[in-house]
């Protein structure tokens, strides 16, 4: 305070300003924020009427604050995060680098429409009341939602052998399973090896954990692997003759073929493999099964 004359103290209304009264100073950290009418009075003497004048002081509350994102790290998959502040009000936010979509008065991200990255959000208070600007802030970290899809194009298999690869689209870093057991699958890449797998229809999964705020994911695929068909068949009595009768095969293994023979000349039933000698050519002929 800019005092001119001599000899008055200085007193200040309403109470809370640490003031000395033979100096005028006011001590800022231990007066309470407000504003005070400040009187320097001299007293009356010398046959001169007592004196007081006054000035107005303001002082203001040094703002104070924190943030904190409690359920940092998030994810892109949705959802409101919000801020937890402790102190002062009437900041606002903003986030470092761009692709964070926050809410500059309240602090709340939205996270379906932000970048996967990390960011600093900076909670900033301006100069008011004769006290500094204040900033603080905290790290909010957002990860990808996984997303993906599998499929087996080559399905059905057979169990006569190779490899079956899986088409993956999107995520990687998953592992792969399948249910029932029996399938010879590769947790890493998926690829199922048919001739050491049982015969049946299998669900394979595709899964990637939680990670990075997001919840864990997992797709399915069906694959059917069939028994590689396995037959012999023989006549017995061969040679025959035309005399009459017929001809029954004996088969062993798969079922539901066919049966051919060359030259032509054999009177053959394709679904039986039973040969008519009476109508057949005497000579030698080879006769097939065939399964498709």
């Amino acid at each position: 305070m800019t005092r001119t004359a001599h000899w008055g103290t200085y007193s200040a209304t309403p109470s809370g300003l640490s003031i000395g009264s033979s100096t005028g100073a006011i001590t800022l950290g231990t007066s309470t924020a407000g504003t005070y009418t400040v009187t320097y009075s001299i007293a009356a003497g010398g046959g001169c009427s007592a004196l007081s004048t006054t000035a107005s002081v303001v002082i203001g509350t040094a703002p104070s604050a924190t943030i904190s994102y409690a359920g940092s790290p998030y994810c892109t998959s949705g959802g409101t995060a919000t801020v937890t502040r402790t102190g002062s009000t009437g900041g606002t936010y903003s986030a470092t680098p761009s692709g964070l979509s926050i809410s500059s008065s309240t602090g709340a991200i939205t996270l379906g429409t932000s970048t996967a990255g990390t960011y600093t959000v900076t909670y900033s208070i301006a100069v008011s009341g004769g006290c500094s600007a204040l900033s603080t802030t905290a790290s909010v970290v957002i990860g990808t939602a996984p997303s993906a899809t599998i499929s087996y194009a080559g399905s059905p298999y057979c169990t006569s052998g190779g490899t079956a690869t899986v088409t993956r689209t999107g995520s990687t870093g998953g592992t792969y399973s399948a249910t029932p057991s029996g399938l010879s699958i590769s947790s890493s890449t998926g690829a199922i090896t048919l001739g050491t797998s049982t015969a049946g229809t299998y669900t394979v999964t595709y899964s990637i954990a939680a990670s990075g705020g997001c919840s864990a994911l997992s797709t399915t695929a069906s694959v059917v692997i069939g028994t590689a068909p396995s037959a012999t068949i023989s006549y017995a009595g061969s040679p025959y003759c035309t005399s009459g009768g017929t001809a029954t095969v004996t088969r062993t293994g798969s079922t539901g073929g066919t049966y051919s023979a060359t030259p032509s000349g054999l009177s053959i039933s394709s679904s039986t493999g039973a040969i008519t000698l009476g109508t057949s050519t005497a000579g030698s002929y080879t006769v097939t099964y065939s399964i498709a």
